[in-house]
């Protein structure tokens, strides 16, 4: 009969020896909110939901530490209109030091932010490299509509 402290000793030594792991702390996200849409962070996943929807997919480009990024972010991608028009589309965002995302996008140039429009055979529709003003790029997306 194993005794309480052997039993004890037994955990700690595992614990010790293992490592304790907090599954939260080895789930990957999936999704984000990127200025109050949610965008995929896979394009793997994303196209698989293009898929399924039957729908075209935005891929945006970026750092977190790119000052132009976060403009794009913060003041063009906030605007409601622009909102509703990508409302149509499945979003992804990927950072350009992401490998794998880049073998998807084989005429990314490294510049950033910088958005693909892709159908969800994984065909470039168009893309679109830096920072615009909401007016602008709602211009863009309409021309990418037609």
């Amino acid at each position: 009969m194993i005794t309480r402290g052997i039993f004890l000793f037994f955990i700690v030594f595992n614990l010790l020896v293992f490592g304790y792991s907090d599954e939260s702390e080895h789930k990957t996200e999936t999704s984000t909110s990127i200025s109050g849409l949610s965008w995929y962070l896979n394009i793997e996943t994303a196209l698989q939901k293009a898929k399924k929807e039957k729908k075209n997919i935005v891929v945006m480009v970026g750092e977190e530490s790119c000052r132009w990024c976060k403009k794009m972010k913060n003041r063009t991608l906030i605007d409601t209109r622009i909102q509703a028009k990508l409302k149509s589309y499945i979003l992804v965002s990927v950072k350009r030091s992401d490998k794998e995302a880049m073998k998807y996008l084989p005429t990314f140039d490294g510049n950033i932010p910088s958005f693909f429009f892709m159908q969800d055979n994984k065909e470039l529709i168009e893309s679109i490299v830096g920072y615009y003003k909401a007016n602008d790029f709602l211009d863009y997306l309409n021309e990418v509509e037609e």
